[in-house]
């Protein structure tokens, strides 16, 4: 793990990859922070902004309920303004690993509330976290482990496996065991080796029966406290999972507290969850040194502690690999690779992206506005998942050169090209909104650009400087020239010379993905 970054080029494509994107003058900030990236990490750490308090303001102001419009109009809010962006980022990456969605039940309040349960347990402990997200009413309704009660024949109730078996496959130890560098285990015959068994689903099924929404004053079922236990409807007899015994007549409680660290301790669960988070934060592609070296950190962050979500994710942004731009070679082969470096941006990262570099601000003093059809136009919003299984799956490779070679790329399922389409029309709104700022919810002041736009070598400087922070490539920095040059000799207008460069901006390689 390197400790500085002490180069513009490398600080700018950090804080792509450890925030929602950089807003002018943070390279700079960067780079002169007292302390150094320590001290940056320290003060990220120590910041924090929740949303439903926000959402709840702006369902109050707009005299809406607390629903789908107030909830994201908070998460844009934050992730666009909010100076605990390493918190809120790392939320969103933990958002698409420990996924409830409202296309499962939850909604407004709800779901505001279980995102904040990520913001807040972002930089805890992984067994804090996960036990957390485990009790929250919303992760009950989603997963339907709020209601799961013992056998009872004449009653005719079973406990819920559908919590007991995600958790496990998605939330902690995966479907495989896997050796520390990530790569599965083989038994004799080269087969992958189940990580848990249907039985496993069963006893752990038992183990966490009996619990329930909580509550409100008001006497109805709460959305936003952690589930109470039902004493009468867990199952108190003797569970076996993952080869230990939980003894009989341990409570709700207990049996929770049991299963948590039994997850918490598996060997699998740091490589799992590491990965995990690799590819959301950094590349697609790590090499089996990178997911060891952070798995190692889960395991034991130097100070004897297991699963200390600070020094993960900081050893997860600071990797050598990531200075030194190597990744993954073709055919899951050992060695490393510069051509397989980076990663394709998921849409609405590409949208923060945009909006920070421009400085996009809402036009209602009362809510941010979400952006229309995000969903829809996207192919993602947060804690919008058409399922337990994200928007994509981790080793989704689209068809061709990258499934060939054995690598994966997951945000290319969601990328179809009807989705690029979309996702470029909605990018052609923001870059419309300089002008239309009556007819739009938000806007961006485009003075300083429309100043230089007959300076072509200022207007290029202005858009390296202020979209991609230095890392423009030669190849589109002559392209984005020559076409404002073009249109220069063409008599054509600011407006259209702006937009036009700006639109071929957004739809470039360059921008659509991060190194």
């Amino acid at each position: 793990m390197v400790t500085a970054i002490d180069d513009p080029i490398q600080a700018a494509k950090f804080l792509y990859r450890a925030t929602f994107g950089p807003k002018n003058g943070d390279v700079e900030a960067l780079l002169t922070f007292n302390g150094g990236i320590d001290g940056w990490f320290d003060d990220q750490f120590s910041r924090q902004n929740v949303h439903l308090g926000l959402a709840q303001r702006v369902a109050d102001a707009t005299g809406e309920p607390l629903n789908e419009s107030a909830r994201m109009s908070a998460w844009w809010q934050r992730s666009l303004t909010g100076a605990d962006q390493l918190r809120q980022r790392v939320a969103f990456a933990l958002s698409q690993v420990l996924v409830v969605s409202k296309n499962g039940g939850p909604a407004g309040e709800g779901l505001v509330s279980y995102y904040d349960v990520l913001v807040r347990n972002a930089f805890e402990r992984f067994d804090v976290l996960l036990k957390a997200v485990t009790l929250h009413p919303a992760m009950g309704q989603f997963l339907t482990l709020a209601g799961s009660r013992a056998y009872d024949e004449g009653r005719q109730t079973y406990p819920d496996e559908n919590y007991a078996r995600e958790v496990m496959q998605l939330f902690s130890i995966g479907l495989w065991k896997l050796n520390i560098n990530g790569m599965p285990e083989l038994d004799h015959n080269g087969n992958k080796i189940p990580a848990y068994s249907q039985h496993d689903v069963e006893e752990l099924a038992r183990a966490l029966t009996g619990w329930n929404k909580a509550k409100s004053d008001d006497g109805r079922d709460s959305n936003t406290k952690p589930m109470v236990a039902t004493k009468e409807w867990h199952d108190r007899g003797e569970k076996e999972v993952l080869g230990t015994v939980f003894p009989a007549g341990q409570s709700a409680a207990e049996d929770l507290d049991m299963a948590i660290q039994l997850l918490y301790e598996h060997p699998n669960t740091p490589v799992f969850i590491s990965r995990l988070l690799i590819q959301r934060l950094t590349i697609s592609n790590p090499r089996r040194n990178y997911i060891e070296r952070v798995a190692r950190v889960f395991i034991d962050d130097g100070q004897g502690i297991r699963g200390n979500m600070k020094a993960v994710i900081k050893a997860i942004l600071l990797d050598e690999d990531l200075i030194a731009g190597r990744a993954m070679v073709d055919y899951q082969e050992f060695g490393a690779s510069q051509r397989n470096f980076g990663k394709v941006k998921e849409p609405v990262i590409v949208m923060t992206n945009f909006c920070r570099a421009l400085d996009v601000k809402s036009n209602d003093s009362r809510r941010w506005w979400d952006f229309p059809g995000l969903q829809n136009n996207f192919g993602q919003a947060p804690l919008q998942a058409p399922s337990v299984f994200n928007f994509y799956e981790p080793d989704y490779a689209p068809k061709g050169e990258i499934a060939n070679k054995m690598l994966t790329a997951p945000e290319f399922n969601i990328l179809a090209m009807d989705a690029m389409r979309r996702i470029s029309n909605a990018m052609w709104g923001v870059i419309l909104s300089h002008r239309y700022t009556g007819e739009k919810q938000w806007s961006w002041n485009r003075t300083q650009l429309e100043n230089l736009v007959d300076d072509p070598e200022k207007y290029m400087a202005w858009l390296n400087e202020r979209l991609f922070f230095g890392l423009m490539s030669d190849e589109l920095h002559h392209y984005i020239e020559d076409l404002l040059i073009d249109m220069t000799n063409q008599n054509i207008g600011v407006d259209r010379r702006t937009f036009a460069t700006l639109f071929a901006i957004q739809c470039s390689p360059d921008f659509r993905c991060q190194e």
